[in-house]
């Protein structure tokens, strides 16, 4: 497989998670889908940024293969915080709050998609035949 392409997909879906993750946080609350009314918020928010955590190190690794995990991993954490924070300070727009609860389980799955990717990276190497993942 030609290195641009994982390159320019994986930069795809993480611009798409981030769409989506950004239309989802800022729904009015009346209008949440049930099925996550009933959810635990601070779980909600934790898996969320476990997921963009995980996307972000997959695309901005290909960036940085060759200086080492902390070329996208202090990239990828400096970049899903200032989202994070970019999300809450624009939520109140509306009718949703600022939380700084919020941004700290912001934090926390952002940090475990991290190590998730940085814990499967060889094997995503090996099963989608991705050099630069070595």
């Amino acid at each position: 497989m030609a290195s641009s392409i994982p390159n320019k997909l994986s930069t795809l879906v993480a611009l798409l998670y981030l769409v989506f993750m950004f239309i989802m946080t800022h729904l009015p609350k009346q209008n949440v889908p049930r099925t996550l009314a009933w959810a635990n918020d601070k779980l909600l928010h934790t898996l969320a940024f476990l997921v963009l955590g995980f996307v972000l190190s997959f695309a901005m690794q290909h960036r940085a293969r060759h200086y080492g995990w902390y070329a996208y991993a202090i990239p990828t954490f400096v970049f899903g915080c200032l989202y994070a924070w970019l999300d809450e300070l624009t939520q109140p727009w509306t009718g949703r709050c600022f939380d700084l609860q919020d941004l700290a389980f912001d934090g926390l799955g952002l940090v475990m998609g991290m190590l998730l990717f940085e814990g499967v990276r060889r094997l995503l190497a090996r099963v989608l035949r991705i050099e630069e993942l070595q």
